[in-house]
C-alpha cells in the first residue's frame, strides 16, 4: 500500500503517516512494478524471487569457479530459502538487499586500482542500505579483512571508506529528510532487543546448521594456505553472524533474519566442496563411504530441520479464500469504511488510502514493543468509520478488537463472510 500511495502522488514520509520500518528504495522500487501490474501482490513476489536466484547465481559464480561442484553449490545456496521462513518466494527486501551489497562487497574485494569499480562499490553499498538497513553490515567487511589479513593502518583506513559512506549518507538523509530518517533508523532502533535469547539463537544457529561444521573441519585438516575466497568469507562471518543473531533477537525479529549468516557459512561450505570430495576419495572402503553418508546427512539436516515450519509458512495467509467477498462490501455502501489489519480491501473496493495497523503499531512502540491499546491516529480513524472490515490472521492484535467494543462497534452477520478470517463490524445497531 506504500508503494500504491508514490503510484498516486501521495506522501509516505510525513509526521500524519506512519509507514514501513524498511528502507525507502522498496517502497520506489514495488511502486516501479505496480505501476505496470496494478496492485498485484503475486507479480512484487515474482520480481524479488528473481533477484533471490541471481544472488544464489552470483555467490554460486563468486565461490564455485569449478563446474564439478557447481550445480550442487547453486542449490545449496537457494536451500538457504527452507531456514528463512521461505524469505526467497516474499516480497521482502532481505534478498534484494543481500544481492546489492554483495556484488557492492564484490567490486570492493577485486577493485584493485580501478576508480570504476571502487565507486560501483560504494554506490551499490549504499542501495542495498536503501532497501534493507541491516545489508550495510557487509560494508563492515573490508575494516575486518584488513584488521585480521593485512593489519596495517592505511588498509583499515581505505576500507572504511564504503561503511564511512553509508554513514555520511544517513547523516545527509537525517539532515535533509527527517522523516526518512525517523522511518529508517529512528523506528527499528527503538524496536527491543531480548537479549536473553542471544546465547540460545547463536548455539541454535551454528548447532543447527552442520556443513558449517564440516566446512571448519575441511579447512583445519587441510594443508593449504587459506586462499583469497576463504579470506573474505571468514571476514564476513566475524560480522554477518552476530548481526543475524542481533536482528533475530529484536522483537518480531523470525528466522528470515538469519539470512546474512546462512549464506556466509553456506559459502564457505562450498569453498570447502572440493577439499572434501578430495578428503572422501582419499579414504578407502567402508570409511569413504561413512564420510560422504555423513556428509550428505549433514546437508540435508542443514536444510530440513524446519521443513514442517515451512510447509505451514508456505499454505499460510493473511485472510482466506472469501478476500473478494470482503472487497465487495466495500462497494456495497457510500458510508466510511476502514480495515487496518488489511488496507488493501478498502484500496481495491473504494480506492480509499486507509492506515495500517501494523504500520501504527511499530511506529508507535512503548518500550520497544507494540502498545497495549491502539494508537491515536487509529482511534481518530476509527471514530469517523461507520463500518469496518476485521481480518483474523496469524498475528494477533487483541487491542484492536477491545478498541472496536469500546467505540461501539458491533459484529454483523454476513452470510458472504461466514466462516471465513473476515468480519464486519458497524457502529451503534444493526
Amino acid at each position: 500500500m506504500e508503494a500504491m500511495r508514490v503510484n498516486a502522488g501521495l506522501p509516505v514520509y510525513e509526521n500524519a503517516h506512519a509507514t514501513h520500518m524498511y528502507g525507502p528504495l522498496l517502497t520506489v522500487f514495488l511502486a516501479g512494478i505496480f505501476h505496470v501490474t496494478r496492485l498485484n501482490l503475486l507479480a512484487g513476489r515474482i520480481v524479488f524471487s528473481i533477484l533471490a536466484f541471481a544472488l544464489a547465481f552470483l555467490l554460486t559464480s563468486i565461490f564455485c569457479p569449478s563446474r564439478k561442484f557447481r550445480f550442487i553449490a547453486f542449490v545449496l545456496f537457494l536451500a538457504i530459502n527452507l531456514r528463512t521462513n521461505l524469505i526467497f518466494l516474499s516480497a521482502q527486501p532481505d534478498c534484494a538487499a543481500a544481492l546489492l551489497a554483495v556484488v557492492g562487497l564484490y567490486f570492493w574485494a577485486t577493485r584493485g586500482d580501478s576508480w570504476p569499480r571502487f565507486v560501483c562499490s560504494i554506490a551499490f553499498f549504499l542501495c542495498a542500505t536503501l532497501f534493507k538497513q541491516t545489508s550495510a553490515a557487509l560494508a563492515l567487511v573490508p575494516i575486518v579483512y584488513s584488521l585480521i589479513w593485512k593489519r596495517r593502518l592505511l588498509d583499515v583506513a581505505i576500507s572504511s571508506v564504503p561503511a564511512m559512506s553509508i554513514v555520511l549518507m544517513l547523516g545527509a538523509i537525517r539532515l535533509l529528510w527527517p522523516q526518512v530518517f525517523f522511518g529508517m533508523v529512528t523506528v527499528p532502533a527503538s524496536i527491543a532487543v531480548n537479549y536473553r535469547q542471544i546465547l540460545p539463537i547463536g548455539v541454535y544457529l551454528i548447532a543447527a546448521f552442520p556443513i558449517f561444521l564440516f566446512a571448519l573441519l575441511a579447512r583445519f585438516l587441510s594443508c593449504e594456505a587459506i586462499d583469497e575466497r576463504e579470506r573474505w568469507i571468514l571476514s564476513a562471518i566475524a560480522i554477518l553472524l552476530p548481526v543475524s543473531i542481533w536482528t533475530t533477537c529484536k522483537s518480531g525479529g523470525g528466522y528470515s533474519s538469519l539470512l546474512f549468516g546462512y549464506l556466509a557459512m553456506t559459502a564457505f561450505f562450498v569453498v570447502q566442496l572440493d577439499t572434501m570430495w578430495q578428503w572422501i576419495g582419499s579414504l578407502r572402503g567402508w570409511r569413504s563411504i561413512l564420510t560422504a553418508t555423513a556428509v550428505a546427512t549433514a546437508i540435508l539436516l542443514s536444510f530440513l530441520i524446519q521443513f514442517d515450519r515451512d510447509l505451514t509458512l508456505l499454505f499460510l495467509r493473511c485472510g482466506d479464500e472469501k478476500y473478494p467477498d470482503a472487497v465487495a462490501q466495500t462497494q456495497q455502501t457510500h458510508e466510511r469504511i476502514i480495515s487496518p489489519q488489511d488496507p488493501t480491501i478498502v484500496y481495491r473496493g473504494n480506492g480509499y488510502f486507509g492506515r495500517s495497523l501494523f504500520l501504527e503499531l511499530d511506529t508507535h512502540a512503548i518500550n520497544g514493543n507494540w502498545p497495549g491499546q491502539i494508537p491515536e491516529s487509529v482511534q481518530q480513524e476509527l471514530t469517523q468509520a461507520k463500518y469496518v472490515i476485521e481480518v483474523r490472521s496469524y498475528v494477533p492484535t487483541p487491542m484492536f478488537e477491545d478498541a472496536l467494543v469500546k467505540s461501539d462497534f458491533h459484529p454483523m452477520d454476513v452470510a458472504a463472510l461466514r466462516g471465513s478470517a473476515y468480519t464486519l463490524w458497524i457502529k451503534g445497531s444493526e
